[in-house]
């Protein structure tokens, strides 16, 4: 059956901050969007996050554009004041929002793009992807941790702290969520308490004498990676000191080079260190095996934890939805084009996969202005396009 079908001018999926975001940039130019989000209602994956969890990042560059934070919101904002945030925001801008809405493909027909989802097509001339880059845990590949006969559970899900009074508890994973959950059992009653690391990186405090360290980033932000990178490394260890002292591998190359190139970000620390200088957290070597209860290290030392938490990071969990536009490498990322938002299928855009030395918010605000503006120059084309519709029918 032939149809006329309405073919939006950009539709964005994700309704979080990269979303309403790219959406507000949109707007600005004068051009309207469609959000469709998995999620029942803003702020969605957030508040799936566990209760007790902070930006490192300060609210000064942590806020959507031209919105604050309510007056007497913590200097790192907490989840649910984020949520609020978000929902501040999509409210003051009315924008058109489809919750409930699960994309499951997306492909070209011509100069169309077909959106396929849990509620029929959807077609566009533009598409955003604004889904994020926490979407699917990835776990460790280690010999034998299917047979650990105590609780394995991915940072993404580490709930209220209070469960792990009394545990031992074994952290994989020394990177930004494997400091996050160490920055919250440094502040429970726990038996013992191991990071396993497998390679160096540098960590920042969330203050050091009392100073706001990110306050800073703007500054950081403007320098080649060469110097950042010393910056960055004498703030640690005037924080810190020699941290390799404390088990700590020595990394190969510098914070700002690594996040800039490679994507990862820099640990904060908020209590972890001074735990881990106590004594009451030890820096121990990657895991090798798991046997039952027993973990064997690599160089032959065991730890036999009650609950082993996998803080090894996400994936945006993009194969299935993008998987026949060859717009992913090997590992299911995006390859974003020297503008860290174009592909190579025209048309399609991503925004809020990059970190920044300032935070998610400062990137996203950037990738979002690329976008509008790349949008805005190009001819609006006719709103509706003959498809055939059934091709596109749910079974």
């Amino acid at each position: 059956m032939e149809a006329q079908a309405n073919v939006e001018r950009v539709v964005i999926v994700g309704a979080g901050l990269a979303g309403l975001t790219v959406a507000y940039h949109l707007k600005r130019l004068g051009i309207k969007s469609l959000i469709l989000d998995k999620g029942g209602k803003i702020g969605a994956s957030w508040s799936a996050r566990h209760q007790q969890l902070t930006l490192n990042t300060h609210r000064s560059v942590s806020h959507l554009p031209g919105l604050q934070y309510q007056s007497g919101t913590p200097a790192f904002p907490r989840r649910d004041d984020v949520v609020r945030h978000l929902e501040s925001f999509a409210q003051r801008h009315a924008f058109p929002i489809r919750f409930n809405v699960d994309v499951t493909g997306i492909s070209k027909a011509g100069s169309c793009f077909v959106i396929t989802s849990s509620t029929g097509p959807v077609f566009a001339e533009h598409v955003v992807i604004a889904t994020g880059r926490d979407h699917d845990p990835r776990w460790p590949q280690i010999r034998g941790v299917e047979t650990f006969n105590g609780q394995r559970i991915h940072a993404s899900d580490f709930g209220d702290v209070k469960q792990y009074a009394g545990k031992r508890v074994l952290v994989v994973g020394g990177g930004n969520s494997g400091f996050d959950i160490l920055n919250h059992l440094c502040r429970v009653d726990t038996e013992e308490v191991w990071l396993s690391v497998r390679s160096g990186s540098a960590v920042l405090p969330k203050r050091l004498r009392g100073i706001a360290v990110h306050r800073l980033s703007p500054l950081m932000d403007m320098l080649p990676s060469a110097f950042a990178d010393l910056a960055i490394g004498f703030t640690q260890r005037l924080a810190f000191g020699n941290i390799q002292s404390f088990g700590f591998p020595k990394p190969g190359r510098g914070a700002a080079t690594r996040l800039r190139c490679d994507h990862i970000a820099i640990p904060v620390d908020d209590g972890a260190m001074g735990a881990i200088k106590a004594g009451r957290i030890a820096v121990v070597r990657e895991v090798d095996r798991v046997v039952g209860g027993t973990v064997y290290l690599a160089g032959g030392d065991i730890v036999e934890p009650d609950i082993l938490i996998a803080a090894t990071g996400y994936g945006p969990r993009l194969g299935c939805t993008l998987g026949d536009l060859s717009v992913l490498d090997a590992k299911g990322n995006p390859i974003l084009g020297s503008d860290n938002v174009s592909s190579s299928v025209p048309g399609l855009w991503f925004s809020g996969m990059t970190p920044g030395l300032v935070s998610y918010f400062r990137s996203v605000d950037r990738e979002a202005g690329k976008i509008a503006a790349a949008v805005a120059a190009e001819p609006q084309r006719p709103r509706t396009a003959v498809s055939r519709l059934d091709e596109w029918a749910e079974d």
